[in-house]
């Protein structure tokens, strides 16, 4: 039997598309008294254990944001994140059965040393495209840059006249960017920050003071506890 589309109602009380902000792994590492990577290791193999529960759970899609670009830009600590990031593509492609698609301009990526990276997460889940988990990995991600990109992407197929808000929707979504239902962000932060800014529309926001390493089964089950009993209103 199909399901409905993303914003039904008749959905559930499983978010269809769940979107994460894991912050906290360099301050869960500073309040241990251990080097900042040690964090960001944890923070990736924590990241595929969620991903875990999100499948056996039902959801369909999880974007999580791995680097946003104004991170990219602090050159200090560039090589750490990078590192981390290396880290969740290992974990996250070595499950073999999830769709992995790494949202970033490829100049972007290039600029960071991360130049195949798309290609290197396309090769090694290709087998899973279709059947499994869709995963989406944001690197030097920015919500207003997917928009403009999305934009940009209208016109030069069907020019100008095609460009309006439903066409935009429609290629976020080919680019397996379906309008989110939750938003997880770790940390104790409460904002968005820029996170899927199109797709948040309707999104139930959900945040808490783990930090990501220390997100564990009992943390995520409240998550979804939460969600189930909130009455949505869809962006009314």
């Amino acid at each position: 039997m199909s399901r409905p589309p993303h914003g039904d109602p008749s959905a559930g009380a499983v978010p269809r598309h769940l979107g994460i902000v894991p912050d906290g792994n360099r301050r869960w590492a500073r309040h241990r008294g251990v080097p900042a990577r040690y964090g960001y290791r944890r923070g990736a193999d924590r990241t595929v254990e969620v991903l875990r529960w999100c499948e056996e759970a039902g959801m369909e899609t999880v974007t999580v944001w791995a680097l946003s670009q104004a991170n990219a830009a602090k050159r200090q600590e560039l090589p750490v994140l990078l590192e981390g990031i290396t880290a969740l593509v290992d974990g996250v492609t070595a499950e073999g059965g999830w769709d992995v698609n790494v949202l970033g301009s490829p100049e972007q990526l290039d600029t960071l040393g991360l130049t195949g990276l798309s290609g290197r997460a396309r090769d090694a889940a290709g087998t899973g495209r279709g059947a499994g988990l869709r995963v989406n990995l944001a690197v030097a991600y920015d919500g207003h840059e997917e928009i403009v990109a999305a934009a940009h992407a209208v016109i030069a197929e069907g020019g100008v006249e095609a460009l309006d808000s439903a066409a935009v929707g429609r290629r976020l979504e080919r680019w397996g960017q379906p309008g989110c239902d939750l938003i997880l962000r770790t940390s104790g932060e409460q904002r968005l920050s820029g996170f899927l800014l199109w797709q948040s529309l309707a999104a139930e926001l959900y945040f808490t003071p783990e930090h990501w390493p220390d997100f564990d089964r009992a943390a995520f089950d409240a998550m979804l506890a939460s969600f189930a009993g909130r009455e949505r209103r869809f962006g009314a």
